[in-house]
């Protein structure tokens, strides 16, 4: 049984999280952006064990380094934008930064 598909599912859980994060915080729902950052705090998790885990199973790939690139700027480039955009037109800025930091 192979194990190459492990680090490129953490990898897509990662970006999943950041996707799910994005849209949390376009909600308007109580606490959205807090769950939003838990998101973000969650997919940097996987974020620091995909490229670990590639390496200990010595499956490491062209394909895994692009998707991760990919996870990291829509988790840790986008995602902390729009939450923080979406906390300033809601008057909580503040907090909303300080939450993606």
């Amino acid at each position: 049984m192979s194990v190459a598909w492990i680090p490129n599912t953490l990898t897509l859980g990662n970006l999943t999280l950041g996707f799910i994060s994005i849209i949390f915080a376009s909600m308007n729902i109580p606490h959205h952006l807090t769950i939003a950052g838990i998101l973000i705090l969650a997919a940097a998790l996987l974020d620091g064990l995909d490229g670990q885990v590639a390496r200990m199973l010595g499956v490491a790939s062209e394909l895994g380094k692009e998707l991760d690139s990919l996870a990291d700027c829509v988790t840790f480039g986008v995602a902390p934008c729009f939450f923080a955009y979406k906390g300033y037109l809601q008057g909580t800025w503040i907090q909303a930064f300080g939450q993606s930091i």
